[in-house]
């Protein structure tokens, strides 16, 4: 029977980071260390084992059978590690341990978001001994983070929910349509030449909103020629003039005010997008500093808003 040490389950942290990489070479970056330390810390983990995890060398990085078994109990290993913690963190009763929250993008810059009070109304707490880390991710890989245990909370926007978390709505945001000020539709006057205009321009959008960014301008245009997974990309597009696209309102208005970006018709395109909060169901088994933290969450919304929408 295998009894894992310390520097065992380093050497799995490891293994995992060369399996979801593909390969040696490219997690050199994520474990900030050189391809032959990985190879042989890779050595002391088969060697320990008495198995051949992946096949390295001339011919290519390729992960073993007994590779993938072992990756999926690792993972197994790694989520049964994690509950323990949070399992005693909660038996302790007090503000302790890691609070991890996963979020959009961008949110800094709009005055509805209430993050920036909550994380100043969490801070205040006398009992509050918890290490907060935070991630911005896509929509797909927050809810993904979250049902891996990688994620405690996470702020998004999320156009279809996941049966096995918990959403509530926190408040909404407006896109407007953007182009620069190089761009054909700067310079359209009549309602006619800005939908003829538009209708020949290259469009932007952001592909987990299942095409409700192209929808407000008619459908799908064939001439979406640009799919983003954040607002930042999408941004750089369409300050190089050759793409036309909806940004959330506060976050472009840095540029609407240099000159650097035009809206077109905000009366007429313009849409909302719900930001809301995932969080595992199971809140009986959350930790008190993530149960505290939602509280604060909500209490924060609710002082601005009215309380949060709770929704499946």
């Amino acid at each position: 029977m295998m009894n894992l040490s310390d520097l065992e389950l380093r050497l799995l942290d490891v293994f995992i980071a060369v399996v979801e990489s593909r390969g040696i070479a490219n997690a050199q970056t994520l474990l900030n260390r050189d391809a032959s330390t990985i190879s042989r810390q890779l050595g002391q983990l088969e060697d320990r084992l008495e198995l051949r995890l992946c096949e390295r060398g001339r011919s290519g990085f390729a992960i073993t059978p007994d590779g993938e078994q072992v990756y999926r109990h690792i993972l197994e290993l790694k989520k049964a590690l994690r509950t323990f913690s949070e399992e005693t963190e909660r038996l302790k009763g007090h503000l302790s341990g890691q609070v991890r929250l996963a979020m959009i993008d961008n949110l800094v810059t709009d005055p509805n978001c209430p993050l920036r009070h909550v994380m100043a109304r969490y801070g205040a707490r006398s009992d509050n001994d918890t290490q907060l880390y935070m991630e911005v991710m896509a929509p797909a890989q927050i809810e993904q983070a979250l049902l891996d245990h990688r994620a405690d909370l996470g702020i998004g926007i999320f156009p279809t929910h996941l049966p096995e978390l918990h959403y509530a709505t926190l408040y909404t945001e407006a896109d407007w349509l953007f182009c620069s000020p190089s761009h054909p539709l700067a310079g359209a006057e009549s309602a006619d030449e800005v939908e003829s205009t538009l209708s020949d321009s290259a469009k932007v959008a952001r592909h987990f909103l299942n095409a409700q960014d192209t929808s407000r301008l008619g459908g799908e245009p064939a001439n979406v020629t640009a799919w983003v997974a954040n607002i930042e990309a999408a941004a750089l597009l369409i300050l190089a003039g050759t793409h036309v696209g909806f940004l959330p309102s506060h976050y472009a208005r840095s540029w609407v005010e240099s000159g650097q970006m035009v809206a077109i018709r905000p009366d007429h395109f313009q849409r909302t997008s719900t930001i809301e909060a995932a969080y595992r169901t199971n809140r009986e088994a959350q930790k008190p500093a993530v149960e505290a933290f939602l509280e604060d969450l909500f209490a924060s919304v609710s002082a601005r808003n009215g309380p949060a929408a709770d929704v499946r």
